[in-house]
């Protein structure tokens, strides 16, 4: 077995308060996809995948491809965020 941690941030973070990394209990051999059937609920699409800090999609926003077959190891931090959420004083939304 192998142990992940994964924060969500902005749409895909449940609640309104500050993130939490969730520890994930895996079988040896799971990879990025099995990681985010167990975390999301099929519903939104990230915009953003980290792994170890290192951007796994292939393109931009909800049309990217997530490099699901990556391999996991023990202490991997999968970081997911959702849309950032329009604001004046931020700029444009992102589509």
């Amino acid at each position: 077995m192998i142990e992940i941690e994964v924060a969500r941030f902005n749409s895909l973070h449940p609640g309104g308060a500050p993130p939490s990394p969730v520890r994930l209990v895996l079988p040896e051999g799971a990879t990025v996809g099995d990681a985010l059937e167990r975390v999301t609920d099929g519903g939104e699409r990230p915009f953003l995948v980290l792994l170890n800090g290192r951007n796994i999609l292939r393109g931009f926003g909800p049309t990217a491809d997530v490099e699901h077959h990556l391999p996991l190891r023990d202490g991997d931090r999968l970081a997911l965020s959702g849309p950032i959420p329009y604001s004046r004083g931020y700029g444009s939304p992102v589509v």
